[in-house]
């Protein structure tokens, strides 16, 4: 008995650890990403995504910690020198820092962009303009804003 006790755990903690092949692209392991929002200030970017975590998944991220679903969501993200603001079992919001090159007096640019999942909605929000995505795992040229005054 003891050995199949120990063998379900092991089995649950394993969805944790493994990724797990994905039933829709917007999806990776246990985490289905519902939308994403990009704050650019600046040349960093406050970003903002809201998923849902599997049913059975949610009692062992309780009771394991989050440093799994962080790594996954983070993964998703797919930004470099993040800071994570808060996360939760269903949303994550970071800060992303140098993210867009400053091209001097107040002009930037977000670079191209690939994230682990195609998102179902993206919104980019500048200060002069918002820009909507559906469907997207990229942006490939990448694109130019200025900053607010």
């Amino acid at each position: 008995m003891k050995w199949l006790a120990f063998g379900v755990m092991l089995m649950l903690i394993s969805t944790l650890v493994l990724p797990v092949a994905a039933e829709g692209e917007e999806r990776y392991s246990y985490i289905t990403v519902q939308d994403v929002t990009v704050r650019l200030e600046n040349e960093d970017a406050f970003v903002t995504m809201n998923y849902t975590v599997d049913g059975g998944i949610k009692f062992l991220v309780l009771l394991l910690g989050k440093s799994d679903l962080r790594q996954k969501a983070l993964g998703i993200l797919n930004f470099n020198d993040t800071e994570v603001r808060r996360l939760d079992l269903e949303c994550i919001e970071v800060r992303v820092n140098n993210v867009s090159d400053d091209y001097g007096r107040g002009s930037y640019w977000f670079p191209a962009h690939r994230f682990g999942v195609v998102v179902p909605s993206v919104t980019i929000v500048t200060p002069h303009d918002i820009k909507y995505y559906e469907n997207i795992s990229e942006f490939p040229e990448g694109f130019g804003y200025f900053a607010g005054q």
